[in-house]
């Protein structure tokens, strides 16, 4: 059986690294060498891991496998299975059909994948605060996230738990559903799951701009936008007279001291001319990692941090998806969320 993995996120290396230790890989897809600017969030060459772990490699330079370049090296292929393990692009319905056995994707959410179609499911899981996500397996057709289920497992959340975690969660989990399913007989004849397609329900798409904290919220609540935010993603952020600042990490502190005198996104205090101390709307966190952009910026008690709307963020949005997809329906939790 000719397996091949398509996949350019540097958290796919750990998926294909788990599964080549129980199947036969026969080969990588993935994206041409990209400068900086042009990279996706947690983007790698799969070119120098291939080589590691002595796999043939296919380069192809259009993420949505559009060029007829890319089509034809990848019709030229034997491929029996294709496992799509980091490729944040729907694939197109020519390579699913020259797939001899089937394309397997991997999406879940914390409803479910019926329930939780579309974009960056993680990331709400934790910025909703929410204590558990749901991964599945499926067969992948040309829908979004709406082909046979072909297995499902789920994991629970601790406090301790950031989007990188949650990634770790779900590569084991995924793996191990994928390996179980290739090393059963003739599995794609069985009576898998069909999804229940009236009853879909979509994440909408979150960008950078979608990550300025509202110092207005708990500071649980602002915890929880970072974690989600956390590296690989491009962080949570605030300004301090327009300088950037990104946050990676942060702990809401809860002390027996009055807030009423400070106004949020106060610095009330810089412990060891490091960690900052902010007023939230209703106590305090501490930033312990963060990334000033600008040199020379200076940060000192008193200093106003600026703050967003999440709000008029979440509004935003929902309108956007709402206009850019009017026919896949936005989650209920979603917008109980907003």
């Amino acid at each position: 059986m000719n397996i091949y993995v398509l996949n350019t996120l540097a958290i796919g290396e750990d998926t294909m690294e788990i599964l080549s230790h129980e199947l036969t890989l026969k080969g990588i897809i993935g994206l041409s060498e990209r400068g900086k600017s042009d990279a996706i969030s947690d983007y790698s060459y799969q070119g120098n891991f291939a080589k590691q772990v002595n796999l043939d490699f296919i380069e192809v330079d259009s993420y949505a496998l559009s060029n007829d370049v890319d089509k034809n090296k990848l019709l030229d292929l034997e491929i029996d299975v294709l496992i799509v393990s980091g490729w944040q692009r729907l694939i197109p319905d020519w390579l699913i059909q020259h797939c001899s056995i089937c394309a397997i994707g991997a999406h879940g959410s914390p409803l479910g994948i019926t329930k939780g179609r579309g974009r960056s499911p993680q990331n709400w899981a934790l910025l909703m605060g929410l204590d558990s996500f749901e991964i599945s397996i499926f067969q992948i057709d040309a829908g979004i996230d709406s082909g046979r289920i072909l297995a499902t497992k789920k994991f629970k959340y601790s406090p301790f738990d950031d989007i990188k975690s949650s990634y770790y969660k779900t590569c084991l989990l995924t793996s191990h559903m994928i390996i179980d399913l290739l090393k059963t007989p003739n599995f794609i004849e069985q009576d898998f799951k069909e999804q229940s397609h009236d009853k879909a329900e979509f994440f909408p798409q979150r960008t950078a701009e979608d990550g300025y904290i509202d110092w207005n919220r708990s500071g649980h609540e602002i915890r929880n936008f970072v974690r989600a935010l956390t590296n690989p993603y491009p962080g949570a952020v605030t300004f301090f007279n327009g300088h950037k600042i990104k946050i990676w990490g942060a702990i809401p502190f809860e002390i027996d001291i009055s807030a009423e005198k400070y106004t949020p996104g106060e610095i009330v205090k810089i412990f060891n001319k490091l960690d900052i101390l902010v007023r939230t709307k209703d106590s305090f966190l501490l930033i312990n990692d963060y990334d000033l952009e600008s040199e020379g910026v200076q940060l000192k008690r008193g200093s106003i941090l600026s703050s967003a709307s999440f709000k008029d963020q979440m509004k935003t949005i929902i309108e956007r998806h709402e206009e850019r997809y009017q026919n896949m329906p936005i989650s209920v939790v979603i917008k109980t969320f907003a």
